[in-house]
């Protein structure tokens, strides 16, 4: 009977989700930051990440990870340039509170099961280029950059709202992102661990969605 579950549940797995398109690419040279741009500091108190998760059953997570330092340039008004930097240690869960698993689940995804923070403490994303985006009300800009977790680095292009002024810029996204193109798997391979713990991975959606909002200051 446990044999006829494990191989109905893996084969819903399968048939459900597919092997869905990457989100990322190989990386690409970063952009510098030109001589003549004007250098705008990440205000970390003020700026901020959310993160949502979810398993197939519908089940999600979401919080928050605090954003350590970075900075942005601009050059004849336009974003050009840029870099932050995710303190991993500071995941937070949101929606569940201490007695429901709130402090069960923020170990668990600093685990080695998932970002394994001991050992990569930090996740940073870098500019690579900058595209403005004309008679679009959801986005003035589409930015792609280098995205590293756990040493591991993906480009990745998302639609942004930038605004810009003479003493601060204001930067929104919201990107999708396949956890497994950055290792970050839980229970590893079918053929490597075994079809529980491949149903244990699979039945967290690969996908995860991360909403930047920064500022940054002169």
């Amino acid at each position: 009977m446990k044999k006829l579950l494990y191989f109905f549940a893996t084969s819903l797995i399968i048939s459900s989700c597919g092997q869905p398109n990457k989100t990322s690419e190989e990386a690409q040279e970063v952009k510098e930051v030109s001589t003549e741009a004007k250098l705008f500091s990440v205000d970390t108190e003020n700026s901020t990440l959310n993160w949502e998760g979810a398993k197939i059953t519908r089940t999600v997570h979401h919080g928050t990870i605090n954003i350590s330092d970075g900075s942005l340039a601009v050059k004849d008004g336009q974003l050009d340039a840029g870099n932050f930097t995710i303190d991993m240690n500071s995941i937070t869960n949101l929606d569940l509170t201490e007695d429901s698993g709130k402090l069960k689940l923020e170990g668990h995804l600093k685990s080695p099961d998932f970002f394994n923070v001991e050992a990569f403490p930090t996740a940073v994303f870098e500019i690579t280029g900058v595209e403005a985006i004309a008679d679009d009300p959801a986005a003035t800009h589409k930015i792609t950059g280098n995205l590293t977790i756990k040493d591991i680095t993906n480009s990745i292009s998302f639609p942004a709202n930038v605004s810009i002024s003479e003493t601060m810029v204001n930067a929104k996204a919201s990107m999708e992102i396949k956890r497994n193109e950055w290792d970050v798997v839980w229970g590893g391979s079918k053929t490597e661990q075994g079809i529980k713990d491949f149903l244990q991975n699979n039945l967290i959606k690969d996908e995860f969605v991360i909403a930047v909002d920064l500022k940054a200051g002169i």
